[in-house]
């Protein structure tokens, strides 16, 4: 199977790191690699990399805020290679090197590796992350092949197309703490940006007054109206999931018998993937899905509220 590795020039290290951990594939024949490393002196750019392209089984692309920012890797080569996902003519597999806003791109929509997106540069043995990526490209070969053996076994010509699948999975309590504690991260992340942000407005000020491994607490306060306002948020600690993992509260401090009941949010799991739901504990839950960005936003614009901002 061939496989089109699309990524930024500046992420090359990343890409030699990948081709090592690929090589026992390779040299098993299960797959060839292109990147436009083969391209000869004196070929044209675009007429090589779209023949590579067109002939591609794979698109894996290395993904970083170099990646997305590059017009010709994600506008050209990832958007063609989406339509052609569509098609059904090619398997599209985004590899998260550094953190980014992938998320909020069609990427979203697709299984990233490693481990749903982690991105390589947060493993403390990057080789751990390549080899996890190497062991779910070879997973996908070898249903690409039983496919082709179907295939050639049957009196029908049809084509198979190429699908991204997923594997049901069983999730551990470490599997959940996990993930509560890289999304309390990222959200403590949005909150510093916006705050800074926030500072930047006449009239505006904000401040992080506490933090803690499990819990934050920052200050806004709008001069134009003298309204001040205090937020903090909080991760339930290892017991489990069976209340609530984060909570906010409009106040300096949180206790667990002053939490608001429709101020929780729970981690829950389908055969694929954690995710997060809003839940009124007096209530049925949301059937709605978040993710660790959308709780920052909706936090941030409730808390930005309560001082006659919007």
């Amino acid at each position: 199977m061939k496989a089109f590795i699309s990524y930024s020039h500046k992420d090359v290290d990343y890409l030699e790191k990948l081709k090592v951990h690929l090589a026992q594939i390779k040299r098993e024949g299960l797959i060839t690699d292109w990147t436009d490393q083969e391209i000869t002196a004196g070929s044209r750019l675009d007429d090589s990399i779209s023949a590579a392209l067109s002939t591609s089984q794979l698109f894996i692309s290395i993904v970083s805020p170099d990646y997305i920012a590059s017009h010709y890797c994600f506008e050209k080569e990832f958007t063609t290679a989406l339509k052609l996902q569509e098609e059904g003519k090619i398997t599209v597999i985004p590899i998260i090197v550094e953190p980014c806003d992938w998320k909020s791109t069609p990427m979203a929509t697709i299984k990233a590796l490693p481990d749903d997106g982690k991105p390589v540069s947060e493993w403390t043995n990057q080789n751990n992350a390549f080899a996890k990526i190497a062991q779910e490209i070879r997973k996908l070969l070898s249903v690409g092949e039983i496919r082709q053996v179907l295939t050639n076994n049957t009196t029908s010509q049809a084509q198979v197309p190429s699908r991204n699948y997923r594997a049901e999975r069983i999730f551990t309590e470490v599997d959940k703490l996990d993930f509560k504690e890289k999304s309390f991260e990222v959200i403590t992340n949005y909150f510093k940006s916006a705050m800074a942000e926030f500072n930047g407005i006449e009239n505006l000020q904000s401040k992080l007054i506490e933090e803690e491994k499990k819990s934050f607490t920052c200050l806004i306060s709008n001069k134009g109206n003298l309204k001040d306002a205090y937020l903090t948020i909080s991760v339930a600690g290892g017991d489990g999931f069976r209340h609530s993992d984060l909570t906010y509260s409009f106040t300096k401090g949180q206790h667990q018998n002053t939490i608001n009941l429709n101020n929780v949010f729970t981690i829950e799991h389908d055969a694929y993937e954690l995710y997060w739901q809003h839940s009124n504990l007096m209530q049925s839950r949301s059937a709605e899905r978040l993710t660790d960005k959308q709780i920052a936003e909706r936090v941030w614009n409730d808390f930005i509220n309560q001082v006659g901002v919007s």
